[in-house]
Formats: C-alpha cells, sequence, structure tokens
C-alpha cells in the first residue's frame, strides 16, 4: 500500500530527484592588516596643536 502511494506520487520514480538549494557564499568583507590600521590611523588623525 504505501508502495502503490509512492509510485502514484511519481516519488518511487528514479526520474525525480530532489534539488538541494545551492549555498550563498558570504561575500568576503575586506580584511585591515595591522599595517593598513597603522597607516589608518595616521590618515585620519586630527591635526597636531602647537604650543
Amino acid at each position: 500500500m504505501e508502495q502503490e502511494i509512492k509510485n502514484a506520487l511519481g516519488l518511487g520514480s528514479p526520474e525525480l530527484v530532489i534539488e538541494s538549494k545551492p549555498k550563498l557564499e558570504p561575500e568576503p568583507k575586506p580584511t585591515v592588516t595591522i599595517y593598513d590600521f597603522g597607516t589608518l590611523l595616521s590618515q585620519n588623525e586630527p591635526p597636531k596643536k602647537q604650543r
């Protein structure tokens, strides 16, 4: 009985293949190295006040 139901629904047919959803890869985030960080700090520092 169970096999007849599967055949009626087409589940017993090798023609039907369940496709898995493709996994979306997350976009790589830009990485900042310690050297880049030093450069970013020096570029964005406020100007030093002279006494």
